[in-house]
């Protein structure tokens, strides 16, 4: 992990090529990853690929945080609402990543939130639960390594089933929420590990869905991309049926 600082006092990490765990406290929620997601798309390639768990992770997030609408447009999102839907889509991601390289859309990172969330559902014995998450991990990890891409990943919780994915993970980053604001830290020794994301001049802490979208539009002028200074957030429909989503190309 190193460290970005587009703006005085706004820091965030840079993901890696590899697979990379992100641990985030609970009371923080989706905002991190979604954060991370875009900056990374702020600095480097052209498209996010994110296969999401169900609902797991609500791509209005994504709408609230994107400094500019056209952001969202290089977010393919597919989500599967059950292990074997979701490990369909896992298997069929070398061949979609393939594709877009061919078409000159450059890929800038893979993500998978709570990686391990429907394989701990009552529909599917628990060992081949196991199997087929030890077997996506391994997929994960060939793109990763062939494409020289980051993927991104977190989990539902720490526990033996989950295991794997820590261990498939080259480099664990960790957001806490602390007083000074959300800290991230790394277990990379040979990262420069601990990035404190800015506390308010005024004393106030910021955590809040403006506190992120503030930090990206910084990184965005910094970077001179485009900012959208409406003072409007754009909106994303989110879905509730249990058919996988599939956007075109999958």
């Amino acid at each position: 992990m190193h460290r970005d600082q587009p703006h005085d006092g706004v820091e965030l990490p840079t993901l890696e090529a590899g697979v990379t765990l992100l641990e985030i406290d609970a009371e923080l929620g989706a905002e991190p990853l979604c954060a991370l997601v875009l900056d990374q798309l702020l600095s480097s390639g052209d498209h996010a690929f994110w296969v999401d768990a169900g609902g797991n992770v609500q791509t209005s997030t994504l709408a609230t945080l994107a400094p500019h609408p056209q952001y969202l447009e290089r977010i393919s999102v597919a989500r599967g609402f059950t292990a074997y839907q979701h490990a369909s889509l896992l298997d069929r991601l070398p061949r979609v990543v393939s594709n877009a390289a061919l078409e000159h859309t450059d890929p800038a990172l893979v993500v998978v939130p709570a990686m391990d969330l429907l394989y701990r559902e009552d529909d599917i014995p628990r060992e081949q639960a196991q199997e087929l998450l030890v077997q996506r991990l391994a997929t994960l990890a060939g793109i990763a390594r062939e494409r020289d891409l980051p993927v991104i990943v977190t989990r539902a919780r720490d526990d033996e089933l989950s295991a794997p994915i820590e261990a498939a993970a080259g480099e664990t980053l960790t957001c806490q929420a602390t007083p000074f604001g959300p800290r991230f830290t790394s277990d990379d020794t040979e990262s420069d590990a601990e990035t404190l994301v800015y506390h308010t001049g005024d004393g106030w802490l910021q955590t809040t869905l403006a506190f992120w979208r503030e930090i990206l539009q910084h990184r965005a002028r910094a970077v001179d991309a485009p900012v959208d200074t409406a003072g409007e957030s754009p909106t994303a429909s989110s879905t509730s049926t249990t058919s996988p989503v599939t956007p075109e190309g999958w």
